[in-house]
């Protein structure tokens, strides 16, 4: 289907007559180059008023008249952009670009729009021309910033805002957004707070990097400053949710769950960009329900959340008649683990035709809210092993896999990837060569990395010989789990896998960043939520060989 921009460009060259009007710009007695123009500055005097529509349809009269004039492609694609028109404005843009290969506001024009339809790759070639041509233009560093780290091109990109803020020191949002680079993809919150107090210094006000000061400072170990700094600011501004929010995260971290819990309600909505599922009971406060009357407890999150915020089932289902719906991976798991509780499987695609098969539900609750009301403080967590039951059958089969692989050797898994770009992929994840003092211990390491089956051609001949590949098996969570109960430990970084594992009462090692999540409670070597899950941190950031030799101390020792 052709694009708007590209029907408007085709019939001004095809010569398809156009409605003109009587006055001015229109007036043909006006040369055609000048009758642009005058649409140009129409349409740039309606968007400084407010009113992008209006505006881009000035500008594609100027098209039809010049269809070739760089500036009015340029201008339309930067209307297209702004109006969420991203397949449009990539056409302005590539027409800009094959018209003037030089022209600096179409590249950067054409490598923003690629970056924003989450193509950095394609947009890289396009932002390093207009580095080339515009090495004195900010704002084409700042957007290859944005596109290197987009590439996971890290040191280019801290090249990138460095440079455009040796050009422009005054921008204030650009100082905020390297801190974020230095805070959640380099694990560097010294930077990060230098970054942030700059941007302060700038505009005190800014509430983005006001919060992201307070996380730097949390990041560096500095948690009572941290909640000062919060206190301070909602103090001054109690209807700024985001002082709350990461408040909260602060408090969990350092295991100050009453009033963390508290906080962590605002995790939906504008804080972090995602609404409250919209089901239509009224919020269940804790109190006891009528007779004949059912909780809904629903999903949220991501699975190893799911797992975390499940070790509350078993309680509430003993008391509460509940119906838990679920992500459909762990359809299987949960039902044969809360035997107690309706388990339904559900996609988050906005259907909710299932609850008429429950039509005694009355209240809801997402299964993120429960600790609020059921781990207050420490004691609150049980102290038993695993609360999640994988299937006999096939751990059975297992079981019987690995008698005949490896007799009575040691039975390990590992897996050494966790997170996204956007939950601190770079910061959780271990370089699997950098493994090779666990991998030289005499056992037989099992590959639980979903994915990662090519990573092992990378190892050492001798320490790829030690490991089975099992990665298939990650990518069905029942099956996963019945893996993990053949071996003897799992060994991992902070990943769904460790929430399972340690969800199963498995005894789980599991390799933090120095930064490391909330859910692992700040300078505790045991989770609350796993007891038989053993916590390694790193020492600063990035520094995971010392992590590394300390675990495989421990597992040497251990078998």
């Amino acid at each position: 289907m052709l694009t708007r921009a590209i029907r408007n460009w085709w019939s001004s060259r095809a010569g398809v007559p156009q409605p003109v009007e009587k006055n001015r710009p229109d007036d043909p007695a006006v040369q055609p180059e000048e009758r642009a123009r005058l649409h140009l500055e129409r349409a740039r005097a309606l968007q400084a008023g407010g009113d992008a529509r209006s505006a881009l349809d000035e500008v594609e009269r100027a098209a039809k008249i010049a269809p070739d004039n760089v500036e009015v492609l340029v201008e339309q694609g930067r209307l297209n952009l702004l109006l969420g028109e991203t397949a449009d404005a990539r056409d302005s843009f590539q027409l800009a670009v094959a018209h003037s290969p030089s022209d600096v506001d179409a590249l950067l024009g054409l490598a923003r729009t690629l970056r924003r339809a989450q193509d950095a790759v394609a947009a890289r070639p396009h932002i390093e021309s207009a580095q080339r041509l515009a090495p004195a233009r900010a704002d084409v560093h700042f957007e290859a910033a944005g596109v290197m780290g987009a590439c996971d091109d890290l040191p280019t990109a801290v090249a990138a805002y460095a440079r455009g803020l040796e050009l422009d020191a005054g921008n204030a949002a650009m100082w905020s957004n390297f801190g974020l680079l230095y805070l959640n993809r380099l694990g560097d919150a010294v930077a990060a707070e230098r970054c942030f107090r700059r941007a302060l210094a700038l505009e005190p006000a800014t509430v983005g990097a006001n919060a992201n000061l307070g996380l730097a400072l949390d990041g560096q170990g500095r948690t009572a400053e941290a909640l000062e700094h919060y206190g301070k600011l909602i103090a001054e501004f109690p209807d700024e949710a985001e002082y709350r929010w990461n408040r909260g995260l602060a408090l969990l971290a350092s295991g100050n769950y009453a009033q963390g819990w508290e906080d962590y309600e605002l995790r939906n909505g504008p804080v972090r960009g995602t609404p409250p599922r919209d089901f239509p009971f009224e919020t269940w406060r804790g109190e006891a329900l009528p007779a004949g009357s059912a909780l809904l407890v629903y999903a949220e999150q991501g699975v190893g959340d799911e797992i975390m915020f499940a070790s509350c089932l078993p309680e509430l289902s003993a008391r509460v008649n509940c119906v838990v719906e679920c992500d459909v991976r762990l359809e299987g798991l949960f039902k044969r683990s809360f035997p107690h509780a309706r388990v339904h499987a559900a996609r988050r695609d906005g259907d909710r035709g299932w609850l008429d098969s429950y039509p005694d539900i009355g209240v809801q609750t997402a299964i993120g809210s429960l600790p609020r009301f059921m781990r207050r403080s420490a004691s609150d967590f049980p102290d038993s092993g695993g609360y999640l039951i994988a299937d006999p059958a096939r751990v059975t089969k297992w079981r019987d896999y690995f008698a005949q692989r490896a007799g009575t050797q040691p039975r390990i898994g590992i897996a050494w990837r966790g997170g996204t770009r956007a939950t601190w992929r770079e910061l959780r994840s271990v370089e699997p060569q950098r493994l090779a003092p666990l991998l030289e211990i005499p056992c037989l390491w099992v590959n639980l990395q979903r994915g990662g089956a090519e990573d092992l051609a990378r190892l050492h001949p001798a320490h790829a010989a030690r490991i089975v590949d099992c990665s298939d098996a990650a990518d069905d969570i029942d099956e996963l789990a019945a893996l993990c109960m053949a071996l003897d430990a799992v060994v991992t970084v902070d990943n769904t896998l460790a929430h399972l594992a340690g969800a199963l009462g498995r005894a789980t090692s599991i390799m933090l960043a120095y930064n490391a999540d909330w859910r692992w409670v700040r300078g505790s070597k045991a989770s609350p939520w796993y007891p038989a899950a053993r916590l390694y941190r790193q020492h600063s950031p990035g520094a995971w060989d010392d992590v590394v030799r300390e675990l495989a101390n421990d597992v040497a020792h251990a078998i």
